[in-house]
């Protein structure tokens, strides 16, 4: 894994903080996106199948299963991604099934920097069918909805790699009394050297996730492991993170999903 680059450009003047920052250093899967395109109007130019890795595009689903829907609004919800668990790295104390698809769906009635199970939907597939006569393909029920609600249109691939990092907005709460001043100082000097220098993950899953609110707290206060953190990479003011609890994700149920969503 590469050293965290705040780890190489820590000032002299902080030296005192190396071990604890040190300490401090998280694991997480990072998620690197590559733009395909765009779907067309009449949703014919998908470039991947239905049942591979993506951002956007039209989702994998089997005949006889129902579109997903609002539970409160009974609407139809828009796409977000799907994830191949099996491309996704291993990750110690991040019990994500070694195989199978989770997708995440959204509501268009999203209330924001709210965190609570009901305004998106993740379903999880413990198989895969990559026969088309199994899966719909003919998703033209969704135009009407589409393109009133202005769903997200662009297309991406996902690279999943493993990396470390250095969550400063979580372990600047369990800083020792004897690196108090100094913490304080070290927090005022790197307001200025994230934006910078573009540190931060704009997707993720576990770790912790990357401040963009202005009421922190309630993602402080979130319970169960981070399973994702989406930065829509065309849509990128738009910011939305779901949580899991640990028992739940090693027995693959995302009934109880926790998600937050914000606009920058």
């Amino acid at each position: 894994m590469v050293t965290p680059r705040l780890l190489e450009d820590l000032p002299p003047e902080f030296e005192s903080l190396r071990s604890f920052l040190v300490s401090n250093v998280q694991p997480y899967i990072n998620l690197a996106f590559n733009k395909q395109g765009f779907l067309a109007k009449d949703l014919s130019n998908d470039p991947l199948k239905l049942w591979e890795t993506k951002v956007g595009g039209l989702p994998y689903l089997p005949k006889g299963m129902e579109y997903p829907c609002d539970r409160q609004t009974g609407e139809m919800m828009m796409f977000l991604l799907q994830i191949n668990c099996a491309e996704v790295p291993s990750l110690p104390g991040f019990k994500l099934p070694s195989q199978g698809l989770l997708q995440f769906y959204s509501s268009l009635s999203v209330p924001m920097c709210v965190l609570g199970p009901e305004p998106h939907r993740i379903i999880y597939f413990p198989e895969i069918s990559q026969d088309e006569s199994t899966l719909v393909t003919d998703f033209s029920f969704t135009l009407d909805k589409r393109y009133r609600d202005e769903w997200y249109h662009h297309i991406y691939t996902i690279d999943f790699s493993v990396g470390e990092d250095i969550f400063w907005d979580y372990c600047y709460n369990s800083i020792p009394d004897k690196l108090t001043d100094i913490g304080d100082e070290f927090d005022e000097w790197f307001l200025d050297y994230q934006p910078e220098n573009q540190v931060g993950i704009n997707a993720k899953m576990a770790g912790f996730p990357e401040f963009h609110s202005y009421v922190p707290e309630v993602l402080h206060n979130a319970k169960g492991q981070l399973l994702l953190e989406f930065n829509h990479p065309f849509h990128c003011s738009d910011y939305l993170y779901f949580y899991i609890d640990e028992e739940q994700l090693i027995k693959a149920d995302f009934g109880g999903v926790q998600s937050y969503f914000m606009r920058a």
